[in-house]
Parts: C-alpha cells; structure tokens; sequence
C-alpha cells in the first residue's frame, strides 16, 4: 500500500483575493509569465484541483490512499480571511473527501490563534467529520509552541488525533519561515509527550538535520518527505545520501527514526518539479539508483517509508 500523508484540494474560496495575488507574483516570477497569463491559465488550474482532480493523480500514480487538507492564512494580516469561513474551509474539504471514502482522509487546517474558536473547530471536524488531525502553516506568523494553544493540544490528546505542523522554508511572501525552525515542535513534544507530532516536509533542506536530531529523544514526533521532490531531482546523490544517514540514526526512546518517515507529495504544489507518478517510481527505484553511489537501501525499508509506517501513524489496516 502506497500512502501519502500531505496534499491538498483547492476551491478559490479557500484563500483571499489579496493572497492569490502574492502566488501569482511568485508563479509570474519563477515561471516567467506575465500577471495576466498567470491569471488567466495557471490560476484557474489551481482552483480546479478538488477531489475528483486529486483522486485521478493518486490513481495515475499508484497512490493507495492520501492525507488531504487545506491551508489556514486568515489570520495573518497581510492577506486577510478568505471568502468562506475556516469553518467552511475545512467542512469543503470533509464533503470533498467523502465522495472517496477508502482513498482520501482529512486535517482540519486551523491556526491555533483562533483560539477557542479553534478548540470547537478541531472537536467538530473530528468527531463530526471524521478529520484525522490538525493541519498548522506557522509561517502564518505564529510559533507552535505559545502556552496560548495548550488548550488545543490538550483537546487533540483527549480526541487522540495529531498535530501536523509545516517545517520549512517558504518562498511566498509575505509567510515568514522563521516560525516553521521546528525546534518549537520539540517544546511541544516535550510538554505534551502523549501528543503526536508530524514534521510536514522534515524540515526540508533547511531544518533535516534538526529534525532528526529532535525525533531520536522524542518518540511522540514523526516526519514526512513532500518537498523533497527538487532535492531528488537536482541533487539526487545529496538526498539518497542524507536518507541512508536518517535510516541508520537510532532513536533513544520510542521506534527508530526510519519507522516514524513517511511519504507525501504535497500534491498539486510539486507537479512542476516532478509529478507523483514520477515521485513514487523515485522511491521504489532507490534500492537500484543508490548503488551508483556507493549506498545500500533495503526493500522493506523502502516499502515501510512508502506505506507501512502511515498505516500505523493513521491506524490504518492493510
């Protein structure tokens, strides 16, 4: 079984006009495009990636099932609320995901500044919507570990569902990436040593080494590798190398580092750097294209990252 444990589904009422505006800015950038052929052609793409779109790629790709969510930006000032409530974010999502019941599972995407109104979010998107967690974007301008959001994380422990928070250096502006330095989520980890944490992106090139470092003394944190897709791609021997170091890192307490690694694509974000399709061949190739470098990679290790160690994180069975 193929798992991957980050993507997305997207509907225009998820973001605000202003924050639209600061993707097409990056998309005309890095894309060298014009504002208006951005609005015009790649925008409309974005917004037609709902579950039907999202469901196609996993099955073109061979993915068995996929954690989905959203994105909480309304509380950072400088792109404002969306036209649909957080409430109705997260419920969009719940529908959309409900149409394919064995293959797509839900976050609740909230930021935690919302406070109580959070803690009332987090427990109806769980019990009534059957949400498998909690889906944090720090870059927001927030750090995860203010004593404000304790009420938050004592309703996930008490609805036994994780918290997945971003790890990584972010592009867009005005997102700040100082607020996703996961050392955060290590002050979490340790207040709250019943809660499960998912390091979404592990940490990304920026932030690996520190994320291992933290997951080897805190056995309640777990990563996934969306995001790796560029590294694989342009720097194929530094990634393969870097994952043989995380597989034989032993852990002081809880399972080895190797079996709380899980995959993600953070579909359909990645596709211009390499699709799922191909980003799944890439992970089952690598017991073969890791001898070019000198590395031994194991089936069963492969198949664990793949699939076996998100069945035991999302308590699936086989």
């Amino acid at each position: 079984m193929i798992i991957s444990t980050h993507g997305h589904i997207i509907h225009k009422n998820c973001s605000s006009d202003k924050c639209y505006e600061y993707y097409a800015n990056l998309f005309s950038k890095a894309m060298n495009l014009t504002k208006e052929v951005v609005y015009e052609k790649v925008l409309p793409l974005v917004y037609a990636c709902n579950a039907e779109a999202h469901v196609q790629a996993m099955e073109e790709a061979r993915i068995d099932k996929s954690l989905i969510m959203a994105v909480d930006w309304g509380m950072n000032s400088d792109v404002g609320e969306a036209k649909w409530t957080i409430e109705e974010i997260n419920e969009w999502v719940a529908k959309e995901a409900a149409q394919y019941p064995d293959k797509l599972y839900t976050l609740c995407a909230v930021d935690p500044r919302r406070g109580e109104k959070a803690v009332k979010l987090v427990e109806k998107a769980v019990t009534k919507w059957s949400m498998k967690g909690v889906k944090f974007h720090p870059t927001a301008g927030y750090y995860p570990d203010d004593p404000a959001f304790f009420p938050l994380y004592e309703k996930c422990i008490e609805l036994d569902v994780p918290v997945c928070s971003h790890t990584a250096t972010l592009i867009t502006a005005p997102f700040m990436s100082k607020y996703a330095d996961p050392i955060y989520l290590d002050t979490l980890a340790a207040k709250f040593p019943d809660l499960k944490i998912l390091l979404i992106h592990f940490g990304s090139l920026s932030y690996t080494m520190k994320c291992v470092e933290i997951m080897v003394s805190r056995p309640n944190i777990y990563a996934e590798i969306s995001g790796y897709q560029a590294q694989a791609l342009i720097m194929p021997d530094n990634f393969l190398k870097t994952l043989r170091y995380v597989f034989d890192t032993p852990a002081f307490l809880g399972p080895a580092v190797k079996d709380r690694l899980m995959f993600g694509t953070d579909w359909p974000y990645l596709e211009s750097f390499m699709d799922q399709k191909n980003w799944v061949e890439w992970i089952k190739n690598i017991p073969e294209s890791a001898k070019e470098f000198g590395l031994k990679f194991k089936q069963r290790e492969i198949k664990n990252l793949l699939g076996k160690n998100a069945e035991k994180f999302l308590n699936f069975k086989s």
